[in-house]
């Protein structure tokens, strides 16, 4: 998929808060801003792939701890 440069200013609070939180997931700057600005659009078929997987992941687990108790 071909992809767009987009560059915007945040306040360093912010980006310091994006860098934590890329050091503890391990994903990529693309990655985050893609999948948070696609949630904001509503646009969830834009989300990347390993956002989509871990959100399915995590209502799997949740089915599964409602099923086993």
């Amino acid at each position: 998929m071909a992809t767009v440069f987009v560059g915007a200013r945040i306040p360093p609070s912010l980006n310091d808060k994006l860098s934590e939180y890329l050091d503890r997931v391990g994903a990529s700057k693309s990655e985050i801003l893609t999948a948070a600005l696609a949630q904001y659009l509503g646009a969830t078929e834009d989300l990347p792939l390993s956002q989509r997987v871990l959100e399915l992941e995590q209502r799997v687990a949740a089915l599964e701890a409602r099923v086993c108790g």
